[in-house]
């Protein structure tokens, strides 16, 4: 009898993610690692116009929407498809990003840059939750579908725009490059912290709503709300890190930012109800916004410019397969659950 409790508060949190289902987190992030696999070992994202490797990610973005909007089910072969595609262009576009600024910035420059691509991606992360919560009701999914196809193909333009005015980045190619992952061999032990540390932050992405859903909270709106704090305090994190890097420089950062992850892990695990739950996920958040921004900024001015875009790809392949470890491990827990197999 005591399983029966676990069991259907198991049994909600999937029937919440049934209603979810727009947003796969697990999927996305087994997609995206794979993606990051393919953005260090066979992108030429390092020997390339980043600007146009971001291009052509756009273009691939706009067709996979496109073939979105010619399916009225959102539960179907082509909605997964386009999931992984969306999926796996990400990560390539993000490391082309940074070597695009790694080539034109200074090594100092380099945590105010990352500072502003996580302030961009958290605001417009919300402004969307928040948006797409208001218009799928009115417009559906097409008309949802459309307003992302224009924010692409806005994007695609700006990039042209950034090409056209430019014929050529600015390169200080510091030290040669064998155009191997052995570039990267000193900063193993660093990829293989930000794995183990991502594998536990990886609760923040299923744990507030299974203690949601422990509580009986099933509205779509509530949980939207959840969301949405987290995505606050992500932002907060992001704001943040400037000035504590600045100030603490970044070995502490980073070290500062991954105790105060553990304490909030700790908290999780005392079980003191819904409140606390969403307070200490959304603070793992914003102190995990701190860890990856400080990370990703001294491992990137570690290595000549050359070498930026396949470092930026391992960080995020070790950032998505912690998350996405963590999600197995989930998904793996509530079945045994649901089919009386734990002890």
């Amino acid at each position: 009898m005591r399983q029966d409790k676990p069991r259907a508060a198991l049994q909600s949190y999937l029937a919440a993610a049934e209603i979810n289902s727009k947003s796969p987190d697990l999927q996305s992030n087994l997609f995206s690692a794979a993606g990051l696999g393919i953005a260090v070992i066979f992108a030429p994202i390092d020997r390339s116009d980043p600007i146009a490797v971001m291009m052509i990610v756009n273009v691939l973005r706009i067709c996979t929407l496109l073939s979105i909007s010619f399916t009225d089910e959102i539960d179907s072969v082509l909605s997964y498809a386009s999931i992984a595609v969306l999926s796996l262009v990400q990560p390539v576009y993000l490391s082309a990003e940074v070597s695009f600024f790694r080539r034109i910035t200074s090594e100092d420059s380099m945590i105010s840059v990352l500072r502003n691509i996580a302030n961009i991606d958290w605001l417009t992360y919300l402004l969307g939750m928040f948006a797409g919560a208001m218009l799928v009701d009115q417009l559906h999914l097409p008309g949802v579908l459309a307003l992302n196809l224009s924010a692409v193909m806005l994007s695609l333009m700006v990039l042209f725009g950034i090409k056209q005015r430019s014929n050529r980045l600015p390169s200080v190619l510091e030290s040669p490059s064998s155009g191997t992952m052995l570039d990267l061999a000193p900063l193993y032990p660093a990829f293989f912290a930000v794995l183990l540390l991502n594998l536990g932050a990886g609760l923040i992405n299923v744990y507030p709503a299974i203690r949601a859903t422990a509580a009986g909270v099933l509205d779509r709106g509530v949980l939207l709300t959840f969301v949405m704090t987290n995505g606050v305090f992500a932002l907060l994190g992001a704001l943040a890190v400037k000035p504590i890097f600045d100030r603490l420089g970044a070995l502490p950062t980073i070290a500062g930012a991954a105790v105060l992850l553990a304490a909030c892990l700790a908290i999780m695990s005392l079980d003191a109800g819904l409140p606390v739950a969403i307070a200490s996920s959304s603070a793992m958040l914003g102190f995990g916004q701190i860890f990856a921004a400080a990370a990703h900024t001294h491992m990137v001015s570690l290595v000549a410019p050359n070498r930026a875009g396949r470092l930026s790809g391992l960080f995020q392949c070790c950032t998505y397969s912690g998350v996405a470890g963590n999600g197995m491990f989930f998904r793996f827990w509530m079945i045994s659950s649901l089919s009386g197999w734990s002890c």
